[in-house]
Parts: C-alpha cells; sequence; structure tokens
C-alpha cells in the first residue's frame, strides 16, 4: 500500500521548500513533488510604473546569492525593448560581473554538499579552497560591478563604469589564482563522485536522478539569443502540475519550453556546449565541478579585449513603446534566467515578468525523485542547487480561476 513521505522543509539550499513523496511498501517512491512555500513577494507587481533604471536594483533583491543574474537580465531586458545597443566594453564588463558571480556560487553549492560526499578528514582542506575560490569570485563582482551582494553598476547601456589598468592587472591576477583552485578543487569532486558513494560509504543508486525531460541552456557563461525564443515559453498554474493538495500550498507558476518542462543549469549548458553525456544527480554534480574550470579563461580573454579607455555605457535613451515586449536572457549559476519588459515612452515600467532559473527546475526535480528509494531524495534536490527566493512570485487565481485576494493589487 502506498504512503506518504514528507520532507519539510528540504535542507542546504536557500529557500524554503517542501517534498511529498508518495512511495510503495519497500519505500520506492512512485510519485514526486517539488514545491516551493517561500512567501510571496510580488516584485514584479511593484515594479510597474516606476522608473526603467529601478529596475536592476530592485530585481537584484530577489536574492543574496545570484543578484547579478537578476541585474543582467533586467537591464538585458529594457535594452530589448528600448532598441538600446550596449557598448562593446560595457558587455565585456557585465559578462564579467556574471562570471564573477558564477566563481563564488558553484563552490559555494559544493560547500552545501560537502556533508553529503567529502571525508571528514578532507573537509577542513576542501572548504579552505572553497573560500578562496569564492572570495576571488566576490573580488570580481566588487571589483567591476561595485559591490560583491547587489551591484549597482550593472545598467541600462552597458555598466556605470569601465576599470582602471591597475584593477585589470589584479584580476588577471586573481584569474590565475582561481584556474588553479578550480583544477584542483574539480578533480578532487570528480573523484569522489566517481566512486558513487556517498562520505558515509552508502552506495548512490546508478540511476538517482535520472529523468526524460529535454535541456535548455544558451551559452556556458554569459547568453545567445539566438538559442532562445521566448514566444516558445508558457507559465502554467502549479494546479496543471501538482495535486491540488500540493498545488494549494505551491508559492511558484510552472514554465514550459516547447510545450515541455525542461531541466537548466551546469549540466544542461555543458551537455550542449561540451557534449557532456552523463545524466541525473551525479551527472549535474560532475558538470558544476567540469563548469568551474571554463570561467577562468573566458575571463582572461574577456580581460584581455577590454580597453580599459573604452566608453562603458551607452548614451541612448532609455525610451520604450509602451508595447514591445523586450526580452532578457541570461545564463545564472543555475540555469537559464529570463527577464522581460514593457517600456512606455516616458521610459516607465509597463509590465515586468522574470523567470528564474530555479522556476524551471522546481516541478524536474520532484520527477527525477521517482524510482529510487526515498532517503535519497533530498540528494537530488540538492544537486540542482535550489535558489527559491527568486523564484517566488504573484500568484493571482486559484484552481477554479477565482481572485486569491484584490488587496495584494491595491
Amino acid at each position: 500500500m502506498s504512503k506518504t513521505v514528507e520532507y519539510k522543509p528540504t535542507t542546504r539550499h536557500e529557500g524554503h521548500t517542501n517534498l511529498v513523496l508518495t512511495v510503495d511498501d519497500e519505500g520506492i517512491v512512485e510519485y514526486g513533488a517539488y514545491h516551493s512555500v517561500t512567501p510571496v513577494r510580488g516584485f514584479e507587481k511593484f515594479l510597474t510604473g516606476k522608473v526603467a533604471e529601478f529596475a536592476p536594483i530592485a530585481v537584484s533583491r530577489f536574492c543574496g546569492i545570484c543578484p547579478t543574474s537578476h541585474s543582467v537580465s533586467a537591464v538585458e531586458c529594457i535594452e530589448d525593448a528600448c532598441g538600446i545597443e550596449p557598448t562593446k566594453d560595457g558587455l565585456i564588463l557585465r559578462e564579467l560581473t556574471g562570471i564573477g558571480n558564477k566563481m563564488q556560487s558553484h563552490p559555494l553549492h559544493q560547500f552545501l554538499i560537502s556533508p553529503d560526499y567529502v571525508p571528514e578528514k578532507d573537509r577542513v582542506e576542501v572548504i579552505k579552497r572553497i573560500q578562496e575560490m569564492r572570495r576571488i569570485g566576490q573580488y570580481f563582482v566588487d571589483t567591476i560591478g561595485g559591490e560583491a551582494i547587489h551591484p549597482p553598476n550593472v545598467k541600462i547601456g552597458g555598466m556605470a563604469k569601465n576599470i582602471t589598468p591597475e584593477a585589470k592587472n589584479k584580476l588577471i591576477d586573481r584569474c590565475k589564482a582561481y584556474q588553479k583552485l578550480a583544477e584542483e578543487q574539480s578533480e578532487y569532486m570528480m573523484n569522489l563522485f566517481n566512486k558513487g558513494k556517498l562520505a558515509d560509504g552508502t552506495d548512490i543508486p546508478e540511476k538517482l536522478g535520472y529523468h526524460n525531460f529535454p535541456t535548455l541552456a544558451t551559452s556556458l557563461t554569459y547568453r545567445d539569443r539566438s538559442l532562445y525564443n521566448h514566444a516558445d515559453t508558457v507559465e502554467v498554474s502549479p494546479f496543471e502540475i501538482f495535486p491540488k493538495e500540493v498545488a494549494l500550498h505551491a508559492c511558484t507558476n510552472v514554465p514550459k519550453y516547447k510545450g515541455s518542462l525542461v531541466e537548466v543549469g551546469p549540466r544542461a549548458r555543458m551537455a550542449k556546449f561540451e557534449g557532456f553525456k552523463e545524466k541525473g544527480t551525479l551527472g549535474i554534480h560532475k558538470a558544476r565541478a567540469l563548469e568551474m574550470c571554463h570561467y577562468a579563461p573566458r575571463a582572461l580573454d574577456l580581460l584581455d579585449a577590454l580597453n580599459t579607455n573604452g566608453a562603458p555605457r551607452s548614451e541612448s535613451p532609455i525610451v520604450g513603446d509602451g508595447e514591445k515586449v523586450g526580452v532578457g536572457p541570461f545564463e545564472a549559476a543555475r540555469g537559464h534566467n529570463v527577464h522581460t519588459a514593457v517600456i512606455d515612452r516616458t521610459g516607465r515600467i509597463v509590465d515586468y515578468t522574470a523567470i528564474v532559473a530555479t522556476t524551471w527546475n522546481i516541478p524536474i526535480i520532484g520527477t527525477a525523485t521517482i524510482g529510487q528509494h526515498y532517503k535519497f531524495a533530498e540528494h537530488v534536490a540538492r544537486a540542482y542547487d535550489p535558489c527559491v527566493s527568486c523564484a517566488t512570485h504573484m500568484i493571482v487565481k486559484d484552481q477554479d480561476d477565482k481572485i486569491i485576494d484584490e488587496k495584494v493589487f491595491q
């Protein structure tokens, strides 16, 4: 006879989520539902009517883990809505800021999973290496973005200012140091993952976390607009995905791309751009470890191309037509992040939406627990490095198409 197993809340990730599983008599998961219960904050709604320049400042407050991703998506969608072409050096600086954020985010995730995989005798050494990698990543964001947590220099048209030749040289030195650390850390983690065991010696099921959904990715480090068509994206109600008793508590809609749920993140990117073949929970962990080694080489190429005397920002006016939907895709650490905006002729926001990386992955996570013992379910969830506060947005109607609370909109 089937029974229900619930993890409330799941642990060692950002935000608050529940994992509700239906399991058989042997504890094998027959159905899994992973959903956000982080309170709705309604960022998109209170952006309406504000000047466009406010958007990158506001949306970076979605989260303290991946604020740069949201700032970049914000300026990119507004530029698209207004027909603004950022400067060459502004785009280089912007990509470098995004890389800096990912430089610290991936190691942070490996800190969070260290109790699962890293033997206790190695943990101090591993954490010291992780912290040094994070320090370098945050130095990038601080130096170029203006602040390590909510970088204010990410501006519509490019970046607020360029960096000095001295700062460029310091970044190059730190980049080289990061590459050495990333290679050491990647090799160490890959060896652990290849053993197929948890730190306590438990064997990891061979197909843990497998699913049959496609992936979505546009770049290893930034974005390629030609690889994403926002017209193919549709958000549906959680009531169309989850059982009613779960959907009533879910705080996100569910996006589909070309009619399907999709996995986003390091495995999706490595599969598309590096021919990575592995699947499932260990596949995601391995892809993240390998992806870390791509950041410093790309950053060094960008720094070499950067003209520190170049214009950091376009002077084009921030004016839209009140109708065109601007799209701002960006590859955040956790995957494909996309914001959209409509800007009127006075430069104010008419409409704003965000579909962030974890929003895509939430329904995938629950499905990926099916077929294995429920004791491994949190390991599946953790592999995706959920960042759930980012994913939590406005819910308007219930399963009967009735407005939940009009006071939210007054």
